[in-house]
C-alpha cells in the first residue's frame, strides 16, 4: 500500500531527489516520534534533523533497496553504497525546500491537496471509487493521522510547486533536438587493416642482460603479494543458543507478544455485480439462485461482474464484507446495498483461516526466543571483549573470557588466499571485512572488535607480515621469458601498422597497403553511428578519433589480440526530415529538456543551501553508527 502512495506522489521533488516527500518519512510516524529531541544530526537554517529521523529515513532507504536487490542486500552493502549519506542529503533538500516554501508564502489550497488525495490507489475500493473508510484504515495501521497525512500532502505540493516554477520553460527546441540528432545519428564507413601480434615471427632469444632488466621493469609482474598470518576471535550468536534456558514464561511472552505471526486470516473469492436498484438486483440474485452464473445475469441487463480473488474480509467495502464472509462457499447472496449500488454476488472459494496454538508452534517459538537472547548476549559479549582488549588483554585470553572461538588464517594474502592460491575461512562470516580488517591493522597488533554481519563480532590480531618481494628471476625465467617474447611481436606489429598506416595515407587501398605483413586482415566497415553499439572490429580509440576527422583521416590503435589501422571511408549525415526519425527526435528533445530541468534543479538547491547554511553533525553520526568515517 505505501508503495502505491509513493508512487502516486510522482512531483518534481519525488522525481529528481529519488525519494517520495510525502509518505516515506510519514509511513515512520517521524512528526510524532521525534518531538522534544534537541540533539540534531544536522541542522538546515534554523531547523535540527534529529537522529531518528536520519534513521528511520535511512532503514527507508535500506528497505528499498532490499526489495530492489533481494534480502542479501546487506548493511555493509548499504554502507559502501552510502546509503546513509543518501539519506541524510534527502532530509536536508527536505528542509531546505520547506524553507523556501514558508519563506515565499507559499501554501497549497484546501481543496486542491483534497483532490490530490482522492487520486491515490490504496485509498481506493476494487471498484476505483475513492473509500474514506479505507483511507483511515490504512493510515491507522501505519500509525498515522488523517490530519498529519494531509499536512504532508499539502507540503510536498508546495515543494512541487516552486520546484515547478523554477524549472518552468525549461525545454529543448526544435533546433537544437535537430542539431543533436544530426550530430548523434551521423554515419561513416572505414576500410582497416587488422594486424595480429601473434602473426609475427619470434624475436631472437634475449641475453641474460635483456631478461633481468625486463625482469626489473616489469617487477610489479613478478612481485609475490603481502601474506599475512592473522588470528581472528569470532562471538557467533548461533554458538550462543545452547546455552539459552527458555521457559514457560519466555514462551508466552514471545508468542502474546507476535501472536498476529500465528493467525492466518480466511481469505474468499467472490464475483459480484452491482446494480442501480433493489428491484433489479433481486431478480438477478433469483436468477443466479436458479443456477445462472452472475457473470451471465449481469452481462443479459448491461451490468459488469467483478471477480475478487483471495480478498481479506478487510479488503472489501463495509456493507459487503459481512455478508459475504457469512455466506457458504458455492452459494450467493445479497442484495446489499452500498453507495455504489446493489450488490449480488456468490461466494465461490473459501480459504479458512486459524490460529496455531502455543502447543502447537512451541519448538519454533522456542528457537525464536533462543534466537533473540542470543543475539542480546552477543553484544554483551562483544562489549566486554572489546572492554578486555583495550584493557590490554592479549586476544587469546580475552576470547576465551566471552567463549570465542579463535580461527588462524595462515600466510594469506588480502584476497584471504595463501601462497597456492587456496582461499581460506571462507566459511567465516564477513569473511573479506575479516580479512580486510586483518590487512589494516600493524604487526603484532590486534585490531577493534567488529560486527561480522548481523550475528557476530569479530576481532584480528596479526600474528606475522611477510613483505612484498620481487620473485627470483631463476623462479619466473620462463614466464619472463614468455612476456618478453610477446612484448616484442607487440613492437613489431605496431611497427608494420604504422608501415601500412603510411600507405593509406598516400592513397593505397586498405588491401594493398596490408600485401606481404604476416596474417594482415583487410576489410570494409558497415557504417557506424556515433550512438551505435561498439564495433568489434575496431577499437573505440579509433573510432573517436575519425569521427571528428575528415575523409580520409587515417588513424591505428591497440586491441587485446592485435593493432589496427583504419581510414575514413565516407561521412552519411543524418536527416531529421525523414518521418523516422521523428521517434529519435522526441526521446532527443524529452530528455534534453529534463537534462535541463535537474541542472536547474540543482543549482536552486545549491542557492537554498547557501542561503539557508546547512551544519553536519559527523560526530554524531559516527558515534549512533560506530563508524571511523571521518
Amino acid at each position: 500500500m505505501l508503495q502505491i502512495i509513493r508512487s502516486t506522489a510522482g512531483s518534481w521533488v519525488v522525481k529528481i531527489l529519488f525519494v517520495a516527500l510525502i509518505i516515506s518519512f510519514a509511513v515512520w510516524g517521524i512528526g510524532d516520534v521525534t518531538k522534544g529531541v534537541q540533539t540534531g544530526v544536522a541542522k538546515v537554517g534554523d531547523r535540527s534533523i534529529t537522529p531518528l529521523e536520519l534513521d528511520q529515513a535511512y532503514r527507508t532507504e535500506f528497505n528499498r533497496m532490499r526489495q530492489m536487490i533481494g534480502p542479501e542486500f546487506s548493511e555493509e552493502q548499504a554502507n559502501q553504497f552510502g546509503l546513509r549519506d543518501r539519506a541524510l542529503e534527502q532530509l536536508v533538500q527536505k528542509e531546505l525546500l520547506a524553507l523556501a516554501a514558508e519563506d515565499l508564502g507559499l501554501r497549497v489550497a484546501d481543496e486542491t491537496v483534497r483532490q490530490e488525495v482522492l487520486k491515490v490507489p490504496a485509498f481506493k475500493d476494487s471498484f476505483g471509487n475513492f473509500d474514506a473508510n479505507l483511507m483511515r484504515a490504512l493510515l491507522q495501521q501505519n500509525g498515522l493521522t488523517e490530519a498529519g497525512f494531509v499536512e504532508d500532502v499539502r507540503n510536498d505540493m508546495a515543494r512541487s510547486d516552486m520546484i515547478g516554477a523554477v524549472t518552468a520553460g525549461a525545454n529543448a527546441s526544435k533546433t537544437l533536438a535537430e542539431a543533436l540528432y544530426r550530430y548523434r545519428f551521423e554515419g561513416r564507413t572505414f576500410e582497416i587493416v587488422t594486424i595480429p601480434y601473434n602473426a609475427m615471427p619470434a624475436a631472437p632469444s634475449p641475453d641474460q642482460a635483456t631478461l633481468e632488466a625486463f625482469h626489473k621493469e616489469k617487477a610489479i609482474r613478478y612481485t609475490a603479494p603481502e601474506y599475512r598470518t592473522l588470528n581472528v576471535a569470532l562471538i557467533e550468536a548461533a554458538n550462543l543458543t545452547k546455552d539459552i534456558e527458555v521457559t514457560e514464561e519466555l514462551l508466552k511472552e514471545y508468542y502474546d507478544a507476535h501472536a498476529g505471526d500465528y493467525i492466518t486470516p480466511e481469505k474468499r473469492s467472490i464475483t459480484q455485480a452491482v446494480f442501480p436498484n433493489k428491484e433489479a438486483a433481486e431478480k438477478a440474485l433469483a436468477d443466479v439462485t436458479a443456477g445462472q452464473a452472475v457473470e451471465a445475469v449481469a452481462r443479459a441487463v448491461g451490468v459488469e461482474a467483478v471477480t475478487l480473488e483471495d480478498v481479506l474480509k478487510d479488503g472489501l467495502p463495509t456493507e459487503l464484507a459481512e455478508p459475504a464472509f457469512a455466506t457458504p462457499e458455492g452459494a450467493s447472496g445479497g442484495p446489499v446495498e452500498s453507495a455504489f449500488g446493489f450488490h449480488i454476488f456468490t461466494v465461490t472459494k473459501v480459504q479458512p483461516g486459524g490460529e496455531r496454538k502455543l502447543e502447537e508452534v512451541k519448538e519454533e517459538v522456542a528457537t525464536k526466543v533462543r534466537q533473540d537472547k542470543a543475539i542480546e548476549k552477543l553484544f554483551e559479549l562483544s562489549t566486554k571483549l572489546e572492554d578486555e582488549l583495550a584493557g590490554g588483554t592479549p586476544l587469546a585470553e580475552a576470547a576465551q573470557t566471552v567463549g570465542a572461538r579463535i580461527v588462524k588464517l595462515d600466510s594469506i594474502d588480502n584476497r584471504g588466499a595463501d601462497k597456492t592460491g587456496t582461499v581460506q575461512g571462507t566459511g567465516l562470516p564477513a569473511f573479506d571485512k575479516i580479512v580486510a580488517s586483518g590487512f589494516t591493522v600493524a604487526d603484532g597488533q590486534t585490531g577493534s572488535v567488529e560486527e561480522a554481519g548481523s550475528d557476530a563480532f569479530f576481532a584480528v590480531q596479526v600474528e606475522s607480515v611477510i613483505p612484498a618481494t620481487l620473485k627470483p628471476l631463476d623462479d619466473v625465467k620462463s614466464i619472463v621469458l614468455g612476456d618478453w617474447q610477446a612484448e616484442q611481436k607487440q613492437i613489431a606489429a605496431r611497427k608494420k601498422a604504422e608501415e601500412v598506416a603510411e600507405k593509406m595515407k598516400a592513397g593505397a587501398a586498405a588491401k594493398d597497403a596490408a600485401l606481404g605483413v604476416p596474417g594482415a586482415l583487410a576489410q570494409n566497415i558497415d557504417p557506424l553511428m556515433r550512438v551505435g553499439a561498439p564495433s568489434a572490429l575496431i577499437p573505440p580509440a579509433a573510432v573517436q578519433t575519425l569521427f571528428s576527422g575528415a575523409i580520409g583521416n587515417v588513424t591505428t590503435a591497440d586491441k587485446p589480440t592485435g593493432v589496427v589501422v583504419a581510414k575514413l571511408t565516407g561521412i552519411i549525415p543524418a536527416d531529421p526530415a525523414n518521418p523516422l526519425a521523428a521517434g529519435q527526435l522526441a526521446q532527443l528533445a524529452d530528455a534534453t529538456g529534463q537534462a535541463m530541468q535537474d541542472e536547474l534543479i540543482l543549482q536552486y538547491l545549491a542557492a537554498l543551501r547557501a542561503h539557508s547554511g546547512v551544519t553536519i553533525n559527523q560526530n554524531l553520526i559516527n558515534q549512533l553508527y560506530r563508524t571511523t568515517q571521518e
